[in-house]
């Protein structure tokens, strides 16, 4: 690997992650979108199956990846994962732009898709902290997602723009394309601390998240909120396309894409708000508060939606976004950071263990929560499918809040 100064291999790190994003956006705009324009009425059943696909293989991945990291090691794990990204979605987007049966090709495609993913989700924090020299997880995924929503707003206006004046295959294959420097980099470039080598000899990985959760409790208490985040919030954005068709906005791609950009325009104050309210009440509270900030937005889209606002509705649904998208991503730092601490609070445990855990439940989750937004985007409406789940955040966020504050009050803990 090649040696460079601290701060030129920090930056960087985020330069070719937010490129990495830039594409992620594109692609998952574009089959996204070839799933909800091709599925003659049934595009949010559709596109939610896509979802689903490649959630659960991502899940079916997530547990192994510390076995894989111990054998091969983080870094180089994290970079041939994201090569293999690069190489599908490319594959992928050429048969698409060859063939009438889009759709189709998406959801073979999907599990694989997913199962990279897996692997990179679980490693993404770990090694975006390698690039760091003084940082702690929250602290540098939080500037990671700073930089990625610069990259987001590109990605999202220039990929929405691009698939409708083209084809959807546009942005699958930019997605491979602006791939290929993130996993060039990290092969290419030393970090500025080593990982914590993952240990191998754990047993079967289902088996043992599932005995961490038993056993602590703190670790438990991040999945609750994990989990109610993938099935109540997180659909918002990854269905942002069918939610627009709902309510019959035109040109869809480009309209989806000027929210999307919204979105990542609201993660580049993530490492704002996540220290104010990381330093006010610790990771767990606070990320508490941040999914709770972003249900009051999600409110505000579906009270929009309902009002005669054709003429702005794109700049209120805009705005709207930004303040989804900090909200968010603050949530989401603040998560990995929780649950990082969570691993490695009990004897013989491990950042990766608990990260792993976190991630696991959450994308086993995660394809229920889009079939459900699917199925009722397409039987109700966009507006009643986003209250609803704003609702939920609230209710599981006023529940946890009652049992955090009742154990602070025992133990005499602050956080």
């Amino acid at each position: 690997m090649v040696k460079s100064g601290a701060r030129s291999t920090s930056v960087g790190y985020l330069v070719v992650g937010g490129i990495a994003v830039a594409g992620t956006i594109a692609g998952t705009l574009s089959a996204t979108a070839a799933t909800t324009l091709g599925a003659s009425g049934n595009g949010g059943l559709i596109t939610a199956v896509f979802l689903a696909l490649l959630l659960v293989c991502a899940g079916i991945a997530a547990p192994w990846t510390e076995r894989l990291a111990a054998r091969r090691g983080p870094l180089k794990t994290f970079a041939w994962a994201q090569a293999g990204v690069a190489v599908s979605w490319i594959i992928t987007g050429i048969i698409v732009a060859t063939t009438d049966e889009q759709i189709v090709v998406l959801l073979i495609a999907a599990p694989v898709f997913g199962l990279l993913s897996g692997v990179t989700a679980v490693l993404t924090p770990i090694v975006t902290r390698t690039y760091f020299a003084r940082t702690s997880i929250a602290a540098s995924m939080s500037w990671r997602s700073a930089v990625s929503g610069l990259a987001a707003v590109a990605g999202a206006i220039i990929g929405g723009r691009i698939i409708s004046a083209t084809d959807p295959a546009a942005g699958v294959i930019a997605n491979g394309l602006l791939t290929i420097p993130l996993a060039v980099f990290v092969m290419r470039v030393a970090p500025l601390r080593e990982p914590h080598p993952p240990r191998a000899d754990r047993g079967q990985p289902m088996r043992r998240i599932l005995g961490s959760l038993r056993t602590n409790a703190r670790l438990r208490q991040v999945v609750i909120l994990a989990v109610a985040s993938t099935l109540l919030g997180v659909p918002m954005i990854s269905m942002i396309v069918p939610i627009l068709n709902s309510v019959d906005h035109a040109p869809l791609p480009s309209g989806a894409g000027l929210v999307l950009a919204g979105i990542g325009a609201g993660r580049v104050v993530t490492p704002l708000v996540e220290g104010r309210v990381e330093r006010r009440w610790g990771d767990l509270q606070a990320s508490l508060w941040a999914l709770v900030g972003a249900a009051v937005f999600m409110f505000a889209f579906s009270l929009s939606a309902l009002l005669p606002l054709s003429e702005f509705d794109l700049v209120a649904w805009t705005m709207i976004g930004f303040g989804l998208g900090a909200c968010r991503f603050t949530y989401r730092s603040l998560m990995i950071g929780a649950a990082a601490a969570a691993g490695s609070s009990e004897p013989g445990g491990d950042e990766m263990e608990g990260l792993a855990a976190v991630t696991t439940i959450g994308v086993f989750a995660a394809p229920i929560g889009v079939l459900a937004w699917g199925v009722m985007i397409d039987v109700t409406s966009s507006p009643v499918t986003v209250a609803v789940g704003a609702s939920g955040i609230v209710l599981v966020a006023a529940f946890m809040g009652l049992a955090l504050r009742k154990k602070s009050a025992l133990s005499g803990d602050p956080t």
